[in-house]
């Protein structure tokens, strides 16, 4: 996120007191699938990514990206996770920004 946010320009804060906007992510397992192939033991996780945005001075709702989904072998496919990251966090900033243009 903070990558996101600096390649936007905008500046990323750990205190909710001072951000304009308060983002909120969750990453939750929402199922499972172990298989064997090769020889190998894999363990496919699927994840739900679930992001919520407040206006913190209003307390206004501020849309973000719709929940994105994700499945990956964490010992083979931790780049993937790390992608869908990337990517999650690029439209977060999107949002931000597309709704900061809106305010103003």
């Amino acid at each position: 996120m903070d990558d996101a946010l600096e390649k936007a320009g905008l500046s990323s804060v750990r205190n909710a007191a001072r951000a304009d906007v308060s983002v909120t992510a969750a990453a939750n397992i929402v199922g499972g699938q172990q298989s064997r192939q090769f020889g190998t033991n894999f363990m496919v996780n699927n994840y739900s990514i679930d992001v919520s945005g407040e206006a913190t001075r209003s307390g206004e709702s501020v849309p973000m990206p719709a929940a994105r989904s994700v499945s990956f072998d964490t010992n083979v496919g931790a780049q993937r996770a790390t992608e869908t990251a990337r990517l999650v966090a690029s439209d977060v900033v999107d949002k931000i920004k597309a709704y900061a243009a809106k305010k103003h």
